[in-house]
């Protein structure tokens, strides 16, 4: 029988199902979250927007979700499960019915905000309660794992269901069903949670209400700055050097505040800890690598003209890597928890083999047989990192930091995503512009590949009936379209030999840090 003060007497007698069932309500808060991700096309144009502003309005959900971490682990010792979830539950459906209607940006912006606190509260929830349910050697392991791997993989699930969705209809279609998921995990509340606490509510006194409201707009400025900066030309643009002087001041208060008061929302004393920073750099070097793979996808869709349909399921091949991966690292764990760094060291170097093979195989005519590997393969070295590097945080802890670890790592991922999205986009400006300009020099009419390629065009375009002047123009297109794909996939390969650098010096270090630690026991 699950001993548990959340469950009611019924399905107390099956474990297995109250798993599944709050695995199934977790899934329903993490799918308001990344219900968009790989159908950015059709948002885009049913906003009239840039890429820019769907990818701010997806970051600014994160920043509502990190905002409230740290108040959630105090309001449900507060409220009573059942209810606090059906209201949580209750409200994401009037968002979402909301973001149906919306056709403003900044509104739809504030509602994913809304969407971001919702998805927190109830993921937060899920989170302390698959705690409860799992023997004490095992709860952080196993329960951070099933929680964590669900937010790497929901993404690429979701988009399946997506790119589903926008084939047949409209896309806004998805918001029903991602409301028939909420009205599913309510009644699957009702049927699970006690109706009454039986443990004493914890008082809510003291909570810094002024720090959420200062991390709160420090956050969002801070995507804002990340997504806008790259796109305006960073401090050049009035608007971002503003907006960027108010995040450091809005962060620096924040900062003060916590170190100031005697119930914090975070313990800063976490950051004295070395092997925790140390834990830290590895996971924003992880999470800063891994959207490596938004650019392979970005490449299918844009240079071999794939569809969300064939994206998503490209995309499951990362999963089943993830899922299989993460089982491993989760059972060699609790078999030997000195087999950790072991773990660490193949994940990196799996995803360093990854980005090599992209370096090495990328061109304008792969498919997916040959893509599925190196997909799979960088699911493999996520299962193997994710779980690990964020153990790996969390044990170098004491106990008496409480649940600090996992915002402070919830923070780290944030900044490392912004910065990948930052990050990524200028260095596909930068190397795009570099192999441009050095295709551009040498296209001269003596170049003899370019009259071959030229002559090339004009008698494909001739056989068809054009007229020579026509043929001759359209020829010129054609080179120039062709010199903009070879630029962008090049740019790419840069990128992707660049991140396989970043995973060889992650590797150096831990190898270095394991030798070290090993020295220090002695």
């Amino acid at each position: 029988m699950l001993q548990t003060v959340y469950f009611n007497s019924r399905i107390s007698r099956y474990p297995g199902i109250a798993r599944l069932a709050l695995v199934l309500i977790l899934f329903a808060a993490i799918a308001q979250f990344a219900s968009f991700g790989l159908i950015q096309a059709h948002v885009i144009s049913f906003y009239g927007a840039q890429p820019e502003d769907i990818s701010f309005a997806f970051q600014v959900t994160y920043a509502g979700i990190i905002t409230t971490l740290p108040l959630q682990f105090r309001l449900l010792r507060y409220f009573n499960t059942r209810s606090y979830l059906l209201v949580a539950l209750l409200t994401g459906i009037l968002l979402n019915t909301g973001c149906l209607f919306v056709h403003d940006l900044l509104v739809f912006s504030v509602l994913r905000f809304f969407t971001g606190v919702i998805t927190c509260i109830i993921a937060g929830c899920m989170l302390i309660v698959i705690f409860s349910t799992l023997p004490e050697a095992k709860k952080t392991l196993v329960g951070t794992s099933l929680f964590f791997s669900l937010i790497l993989t929901s993404g690429t699930l979701l988009g399946l269901l997506s790119s589903r969705v926008v084939v047949r209809t409209d896309w806004t279609a998805l918001y029903y069903a991602l409301i028939g998921l909420q009205l599913m995990a309510m009644l699957l509340c009702l049927l699970i949670f006690r109706p009454v606490a039986i443990m004493k509510p914890y008082p809510l006194y003291q909570l810094d209400w002024t720090g959420v409201a200062l991390f709160m707009f420090a956050s969002s400025a801070t995507a804002f700055v990340m997504i806008y900066g790259p796109k305006r030309y960073w401090m050049q643009d009035p608007l971002i050097l503003y907006t960027s002087i108010a995040a450091a001041v809005l962060l620096v208060l924040f900062l003060f505040r916590q170190a100031s008061l005697k119930r914090p929302l975070i313990d800063l004393r976490v950051f004295r800890h070395g092997k925790f920073i140390f834990g830290l750099l590895l996971l924003l070097l992880f999470y800063g690598v891994r959207d490596s793979l938004n650019l392979l996808y970005g490449y299918a869709a844009g240079i071999l003209g794939w569809s969300a349909a064939d994206v998503a399921n490209a995309g499951l091949y990362n999963v089943a890597g993830v899922i299989i991966a993460t089982f491993i690292a989760v059972k060699l764990i609790l078999l030997r928890k000195q087999l950790l760094p072991l773990l660490l060291l193949t994940g990196f170097a799996l995803m360093c083999c990854y980005h090599i093979w992209v370096y090495e195989r990328l061109t304008p005519d792969l498919s997916l047989h040959e893509l599925r590997i190196p997909i799979l393969l960088q699911g493999v070295g996520c299962g193997l990192l994710f779980v690990p590097v964020t153990v790996f945080c969390l044990v170098q802890l004491p106990p008496g930091t409480g649940m600090t670890g996992i915002v402070v790592c919830s923070y780290a991922r944030f900044i490392a995503v912004l910065n990948s999205i930052a990050g990524f986009y200028t260095l596909q400006l930068h190397y795009n512009q570099q192999f441009k300009l050095s295709f551009l020099a040498k296209l001269i009419p003596e170049n003899a590949l370019l009259l071959q390629r030229t002559e090339l065009y004009k008698s494909a375009l001739a056989a068809r009936g054009a007229a020579p002047d026509a043929a001759a123009g359209i020829s010129g297109m054609l080179v120039a379209k062709a010199t903009a794909v070879q630029s962008q996939l090049l740019g790419i390969r840069a990128i992707f030999l660049l991140a396989a650098g970043l995973m060889v010096l992650a590797f150096i270090a831990l190898l270095l840090f394991a030798v070290i630690n090993k020295r220090l026991q002695k």
